[in-house]
C-alpha cells in the first residue's frame, strides 16, 4: 500500500534527521538493504535458469509433471525479480516533494509520461491508437 503525501513527508524528515545525526549508520543500513536486493535479484536469475533447465530436461524424461514444475519455478522467479526491481526503484527514488517543473502540464492536457521504459512505450501506443481512432471519425471497424 503506497504512503500518503503526509506520510512521505514524515518519512523524508526522519531520513534527513538520521543522515544528519548518524551518517555512517544511515549509509550502512542503506547499503546493506541494497545489497540484500541485489542478492534477491541474483537468486531470481539463478532460479529462472534452474527452472529452464528443469523444463528442458523434462523433454528427455518425457514427464509432463517435471516440465510443469520447471515452468512454475520460472514463473515464481520472474515474479520475485519484478517485485525486487520495483522495491529497488522505490528505494532509489528520491523521497520528498517533486521539484517544480518549468512548464506545468503539457499543453495538450495529456498527463506527463516517463522518458523511457514500458510506461513510455504503452503511452506512445495509446496515443497512436487514439489518433487512428480519431482519423476514422470514431467509427468502429467496417
Amino acid at each position: 500500500m503506497p504512503l500518503s503525501e503526509h506520510e512521505q513527508r514524515i518519512l523524508a524528515e526522519i531520513e534527513r534527521r538520521l543522515l544528519e545525526e548518524d551518517p555512517k549508520f544511515a549509509h550502512q543500513v542503506g547499503s546493506s538493504f541494497r545489497a540484500h536486493l541485489g542478492r534477491r535479484l541474483k537468486l531470481a536469475v539463478v532460479g529462472f535458469i534452474l527452472g529452464l533447465v528443469v523444463v528442458v530436461s523434462s523433454t528427455f524424461f518425457e514427464n509432463v509433471a517435471i516440465g510443469v514444475a520447471g515452468f512454475v519455478i520460472m514463473l515464481a522467479c520472474v515474479f520475485l525479480f519484478v517485485r525486487t526491481m520495483r522495491r529497488r526503484a522505490t528505494v532509489e527514488r528520491p523521497v520528498g516533494p517533486a521539484p517544480p517543473s518549468g512548464g506545468g502540464s503539457p499543453p495538450t492536457g495529456q498527463p506527463r509520461r516517463p522518458k523511457g521504459g514500458l510506461d513510455a512505450w504503452w503511452g506512445k501506443m495509446t496515443d497512436r491508437w487514439r489518433s487512428r481512432w480519431e482519423e476514422r471519425g470514431g467509427q468502429g471497424p467496417p
